[in-house]
């Protein structure tokens, strides 16, 4: 059987799914994404420490913020977005 693989990041499921749902727990994101709660944990630190989302209290959830404008962090990419990526992903989702 085949290695099975994705061609998003494991980063970027993340930030997808706090896309779709941004007052999601950490277990709902692992369940949605097959990783586990600690990856998530860990992931969703780092996109924060990394300026790309932003956690805020609602009662006793958070919530997260995507920084739309946050420029992907490496030189292939030069000044894409964020939200490049995103809108290429909603417009082909939207095509089918």
């Amino acid at each position: 059987m085949p290695k099975r693989w994705n061609f998003l990041s494991n980063h970027g499921q993340v930030i997808l799914h706090i896309v779709q749902n941004s007052q999601a727990t950490l277990r709902e994101i692992a369940l949605s994404t097959g990783l586990t709660e600690r990856a998530v944990y860990q992931i969703v630190r780092e996109l924060d420490q990394g300026g790309f989302i932003s956690k805020h209290k609602m009662g006793r959830r958070n919530a997260y913020t995507l920084d739309r404008e946050a420029i992907l962090n490496h030189p292939v990419y030069d000044q894409v977005t964020i939200a490049d990526v995103g809108k290429i992903i909603y417009d082909a989702t939207q095509a089918r």
